[in-house]
Parts: C-alpha cells; structure tokens; sequence
C-alpha cells in the first residue's frame, strides 16, 4: 500500500485529485492540505511514499517546497500537477518522479501510479530477495534456473505435474491418485496412465536439463519426489506455521515471511487439486498479518501495523476483521480523516463485492465516530 500526500492551494483540485486516487485499493491518501508549511510540519509523522503538488502556490513555490521536503523525507517522491508546462525542466531538477498538466487526465494519473507502484515493487523484492535462482510459487509460477534464465515446459501438464509433486513433496503418492487429480475426465485405465508416463518423463527431462536439484523415485505404482531447490512456498509454510503454532511466536521472523507472500499459490494457474492448499496457505498469511498487525500496534509503531493490514485487504479486500483492526487503531489515535476515508471504501467494496452493507460492528463504529 503506498501512501500519498495532495498539496494543492486550491480546494476544487484537492477534491478531484483525493476522488480519482480513492478509488484504487493500492494507494492510501493519508494527508490533503492547502497549505504547504502545513504540510511540511506533518510530513515526518505520516511518512507518505509520495505527494501530488501544485508548483504555482502563493506561500511557497512547489520548486522550494520539494527542496525542503528532500531535507526532512528524503524518501518522499512528488509528482507535480500544474497547468504550466514552463516548469518541466526545473520539476526535474528537484528529482520530481512526474509532471502532470491540469485538467488532471484520469488516465494518465493512474499510468502514473502504476508505474511507481510497479518500480517499488521491483525495488523492495530486489532489497528482499535479491535475484536468487529457484522456484516461486505464490502470485504465480516461475523456475528460475542458476544461469537465471527461466524454465519452461513443453505443456501445460508437466508444468501441473510438477507443481503437483510440489505440493505433495517428501510424501509417496499412488500413480492413480495422481492420474484422478491432472486427469479426472480420462476414464480409460491404459489411456490416463499413458498420459502420466508421457508427462512424467517430460517434466523430468526438462528438471534435468535446467540443472533443477530435485530427485524422483517410482516404486510399485508410486512416487515420491524431494526437492533441494529453493522455494517461497516451502520457506514460508515451515517458519509460519512454526512461529504461528508456537506459544512465543517471533513477529519480525514473522514478517520477513509475508514478504514473501506475492499472491495466491500457483496464480493463475487452473488447478482444481491446488484449491485447499491455496487456501490454506492465506490463511498462514491473514493470521500471520493480524497477530504481527497486533503486535506493531503494542509498540505504537502504527504506520508499520497499517501497511500490514493494508496489504492483507489488497489480497482479501472482504476480510472483516483487517478492517476492524485498522478502523480501531484510526479510532485510537483520533484520526478521524483515515477512519472516514477507510469506512468509505470498505462501503464501496461489500457494495461491489457482495451487493451489502458492511458489518454491522464496523457501522457502528463509524456511526459512534459521526
């Protein structure tokens, strides 16, 4: 969730620029101000990613506010909205990331966004990660050999095969359990089990071929696959579920494991088998986020247990309990902007969601608020 920042001294650009930015479920706006030394005593406490100004305001030139603003928040990035192009040159000079012409394009903004919000990423999985070879199995499916060129497989059922084996690594699995999971509607004994050996073969070869550590075993009608490779899946399923089953978890242990949590197991990919293993694995993620959420809040350290809970709505935006949590640390902290703002989204998606109101607790609170 990146937070953002409107500075713009007219109130009409602020309400259409905060309007086009609500609607995404990836930014937050957490501050619009009319003001900039306003804006510039706040800056340090809300710690925005990045702030949308005007560069024609009458207190203080918006060339002069983003010096400033370099000195306080180094890591803050603007992007300036004006209806003067004459400034582009000097936008830049100040290490402006954009420079957006009045009337606002909506289209445009969002480019905009999406091209920052798409360079952070890269940026925080390359802190986090680095480029490692291996496989990543959440948000998708990818095998990265150590020449870090990608492997690919001849079909879509040895790429399923092998992400099938994934799942049921270390453990001895029946032929034909394996042939009623990728082939349920091949009732032929001696046709499916052709399949499976045709496949089998094909994953295997191509493993080989990249240099993937894995070993297969068949015996009597089963298999068995061990894999040495390092894995996403198999990192963050170990420590979570030990942290989570332990009476002392480590939250920041914790948290360098939901990092690592991109999107659902095997995205994209039309694997009915994988479905209570997809879920169960975001429920390793909702409880993980929550009981670190929690403990980030103990510490007053609330714009860490914030991105927490707003990273976990961007994967469940219907999670009831993530946006109590977050409306009562809004509550708490007398932030009566943010709780509106969230209260107004979360209607919007049990709206478009589920066609209803929100829960009940959480309109109560914003009736208590109002």
């Amino acid at each position: 969730m990146m937070k953002v920042v409107l500075l713009d001294d007219e109130k009409p650009a602020l309400r259409v620029l905060g309007r086009f930015i609500g609607d995404r479920n990836d930014v937050q706006v957490v501050g619009a101000y009319t003001d900039p030394t306003e804006m510039l005593n706040d800056v340090k406490e809300l710690m925005p990613d990045l702030i949308f100004m005007d560069i024609e305001i009458p207190e203080m030139n918006g060339l002069e506010i983003a010096a400033r603003l370099r000195e306080i928040q180094e890591n803050t990035e603007v992007v300036f909205v004006t209806a003067y192009r004459q400034y582009a040159l000097e936008a830049f000079r100040v290490s402006a990331v954009d420079y957006l012409l009045k009337p606002i394009d909506p289209e445009m903004l969002h480019h905009t966004l999406d091209r920052i919000l798409k360079r952070r990423v890269r940026r925080t999985v390359g802190t986090e990660t680095g480029s490692s070879p291996g496989i990543r199995c959440f948000g998708g499916f990818d095998i990265t050999k150590k020449t870090q060129v990608p492997v690919h497989f001849p079909t879509a059922k040895a790429e399923e095969l092998f992400a099938y084996m994934l799942v049921h690594r270390n453990t001895t699995i029946s032929k034909w359990t394996i042939c009623d999971n990728l082939w349920p509607d091949i009732s032929s004994p001696e046709n499916v089990m052709h399949k499976l050996h045709v496949t089998m073969h094909r994953m295997k070869k191509t493993l080989q071929e990249a240099g993937i550590q894995v070993r297969i075993s068949s015996l009597k009608g089963y298999y068995q696959m061990e894999c040495e490779e390092s894995c996403d899946y198999f990192q963050f399923e170990q420590r979570v579920s030990r942290e989570l089953s332990a009476d002392q978890g480590n939250p920041e242990a914790l948290m360098k494991m939901l990092g690592l949590y991109k999107g659902p197991l095997f995205a994209h990919r039309d694997y009915p088998w994988c479905e209570e293993e997809r879920e169960r694995m975001f429920r390793y993620f909702a409880t993980a986020s929550k009981r670190v959420a929690k403990w980030y809040q103990e510490r007053m350290q609330y714009p860490q247990a914030s991105e927490v809970l707003h990273a976990l709505i961007l994967h469940d935006p219907i999670d009831e309990e993530a946006h109590e949590m977050l409306l009562r640390m809004y509550l708490n902290l007398q932030d009566k902007h943010s709780f509106l703002a969230h209260y107004e989204k979360v209607k919007k998606t049990y709206s478009e969601e589920l066609g209803t109101f929100p829960p009940e607790i959480l309109s109560s609170m914003a009736d208590s608020l109002r």
